[in-house]
This record gives structure tokens, C-alpha cells and sequence, in this order.
């Protein structure tokens, strides 16, 4: 991340695409975050702060591209009551699934979540093969989003990274979840793996509060609450008892994740 201060540590995830983060740097005298579209503008005046230097209260303006995403999940079962559905969640997580509860048109009940169809369809077959367990596949998808942002220069730098993070992420978490479940990586590598992502996460938590400290605007807010309920699930995932139970709380974060910056999305592009 910016000036060597945090650091995404990344493994093996294969992608079809590359990060495609466009950035320029623009003159600009109004302070605003809107979407290309125009159809939704944030304001974000400027403040000081005495930890700030003079470069980083610079005003500049960035183009970025917030990448789509496609992921394919496992559905346990979905219901038209959230108590039917938060039932057999938690009859999954001591075997090692998600247990994420999906809300929608119904209550889905989500295993895991595969990057493509094909490995999503070998753990759907190995399910029904070896545990008599059927599933079905649900595709997740995100949106490609194009952000105008202009603010100070910390405020931007803060907003690019955690956009990054949460992104990033995603994918971290599934290549620690398929390496743990064949054995690839041991319960104590991967508790080491999670503590250094969580690390990472609350710093940049607190990077975006502390930047945004004196102006409450509801996309900032709605990033620092995905920020913090991570950190609570990577938390939750680092005290497991054991590989199983850690499987799980990996896969129900990931999960979260992907569906939160779905949301995220709708809402900077209603």
C-alpha cells in the first residue's frame, strides 16, 4: 500500500483478470466522490489535521475502476423464513461449510463460494458422492464501477487502498480455504496467514476513520462497517479450535465479503 505502510500479502490466486485500477491525477476545486454516471454525488470537504503533511492535504481528482466479480457458490438449501435458513447454517458450520444466510426474493443458505463454474462443480459432485449432501450452484455478481473521486490526497490515498483490500481479499481468502481443505497448508499456517490479513485490515480501518474523522458520508461509513465486521470474522476464524471449524469461519468471511461489496456497489449505483 501507500508509502510502504501497509502491506496486502498475496498467494497463489488465479485470475482471469488483473486489477483494473485506473488512476489520473486532476486539478480540481470542488471536493466530491460521484460515479461517472452521475447519478449519485458525494461531497467531501476537506479538513486539517495536524498529522497530515502539506502533501497529503493536497486536493487532487483519481478515475478508478472498482472491477466486477464472478463467483459461484454452493447453495445448502433456501427458505422463505431467515429461521429455517439460520437453522441448517448452523448445522453445516461444524462440518466445515460457510453457513452464510443470503437474503433475497428467499433466505439461501451458501456452502462456499469458487472463482469458476468447474471447481464449484467438482465440490458439488464430491458433496453429493462421499456425504449424500445436495447442492446447487448460485452465481454471485458484481458490477464493474467507475468512481470520479476528488479529495484531499490522504483521503483518496485511504479509499483507493481499502477499496483494494476488500477486493483483494476475497480472493486471499479463497486460496486459504481450498489450501487448507487439501491439506496444502496446516491449521497453524493458515492462523499465521488470517492474524496478518487481520492486522492489515484494522490498520486500514483505522487509516479511513481517522482520514474521514470529522465527516460522516454514508459511502465512507458503510466501507469502515464492512472493514470492522471483517476483522470481527477474521477475529472469530483465528480463535477455531481446529482446521474444520477454521474452514468454515474462512469461508462464511469470504462469503460476507463478496456479498457486501455486491451491496456496496448497488448502493454507489442505485
Amino acid at each position: 500500500m501507500k508509502n510502504g505502510k501497509y502491506k496486502i500479502k498475496r498467494y497463489k490466486v488465479k485470475r482471469g483478470k488483473g486489477l483494473l485500477w485506473i488512476l489520473f491525477a486532476l486539478a480540481a476545486a470542488a471536493a466530491a466522490l460521484f460515479i461517472l454516471n452521475g447519478r449519485h454525488i458525494l461531497t467531501l470537504p476537506a479538513f486539517t489535521a495536524p498529522a497530515l503533511s502539506a502533501e497529503e492535504m493536497q486536493q487532487q481528482t483519481r478515475v478508478i475502476t472498482l472491477p466486477g466479480g464472478q463467483w459461484f457458490a454452493l447453495q445448502l438449501g433456501a427458505f422463505e423464513e431467515e429461521k429455517s435458513a439460520r437453522n441448517l447454517a448452523d448445522s453445516f458450520r461444524s462440518r466445515g461449510a460457510a453457513g452464510h444466510v443470503y437474503p433475497g426474493d428467499t433466505y439461501r443458505v451458501l456452502a462456499a463460494a469458487y472463482e469458476s463454474r468447474e471447481s464449484a462443480q467438482a465440490v458439488q459432485a464430491q458433496l453429493a458422492l462421499h456425504h449424500g449432501v445436495d447442492a446447487y450452484l448460485y452465481p454471485l455478481a458484481r458490477s464493474e464501477v467507475t468512481l470520479r473521486l476528488t479529495g484531499q490526497k490522504a483521503q483518496l490515498d485511504a479509499l483507493e487502498d481499502a477499496f483494494l483490500l476488500c477486493d483483494q481479499l476475497t480472493y486471499t481468502l479463497a486460496s486459504l480455504s481450498q489450501a487448507l481443505d487439501k491439506g496444502e497448508m496446516t491449521f497453524q499456517e493458515a492462523v499465521q496467514a488470517l492474524s496478518s490479513q487481520r492486522d492489515t485490515v484494522q490498520a486500514l480501518n483505522n487509516r479511513l476513520s481517522a482520514r474521514f474523522a470529522r465527516d460522516e458520508h454514508a459511502a465512507v461509513l458503510r466501507l469502515c462497517a464492512i472493514l470492522s465486521e471483517t476483522d470481527r470474522l477474521l477475529a472469530q476464524a483465528i480463535q477455531a479450535s481446529g482446521a474444520v471449524r477454521l474452514g468454515s469461519h474462512i469461508k462464511a468471511c469470504q462469503l460476507f465479503l463478496i456479498c457486501s461489496l455486491e451491496e456496496y456497489v448497488a448502493f454507489l449505483n442505485p
